[in-house]
């Protein structure tokens, strides 16, 4: 996949970012070409070697539309995850490390609906902060509100998955 200056871009690594240049670079006598991405929620600029972008997992950041099917998505109907802690936590682990965004949606809708019906272990609440703070970037990217709006936004979503579905608060 190729990428130009002010894409906007996720890193597998550090999140949201934007395509500020392409470098090059003499390294071991071979000239390789990388590109600068500036990653500002965490203050890093990080360097990429273009030819190595698709094997790393760099992609386009999803576009303003298919952020709001994102939220959309958020007060959908929940999925049940699986009862044993093992099973659910390798589960949500694995759709965390792709990245893809429908499956941090989906992650989560799950877990926020879980949590309102059960106790969520230490891990699951984790891992349900880092799925909320992954989708809270990227749509910020996306739609260029700021986190704070696109987190209220994620709320009003979820609560409504929970609403329509009749769910009640847990312990």
């Amino acid at each position: 996949m190729q990428f130009s200056v002010g894409d906007k871009v996720i890193h597998p690594q550090y999140g949201p970012g934007r395509i500020t240049g392409i470098a090059g670079s003499e390294l071991s006598e071979a000239d390789r070409r990388y590109y600068v991405i500036e990653i500002p929620r965490k203050g890093l600029t990080v360097h990429t070697p273009v030819g190595m972008a698709d094997a790393l997992g760099l992609r386009h950041a999803m576009s303003e539309c298919r952020s709001r099917r994102i939220l959309s998505m958020l007060g959908g109907r929940p999925h049940p995850l699986p009862e044993d802690f093992r099973a659910r936590q390798e589960a949500v682990w694995s759709k965390l490390e792709a990245g893809h965004v429908v499956d941090l949606a989906a992650v989560a809708r799950d877990l926020s609906w879980r949590q309102r019906l059960t106790h969520l272990t230490k891990k699951d609440a984790d891992q349900l902060r880092r799925a909320l703070d992954m989708l809270t970037e990227e749509i910020a990217l996306a739609s260029g509100d700021t986190a704070a709006e696109v987190r209220e936004q994620i709320g009003a979503a979820l609560a409504s998955a929970t609403e329509a579905t009749g769910v009640e608060g847990g312990e």
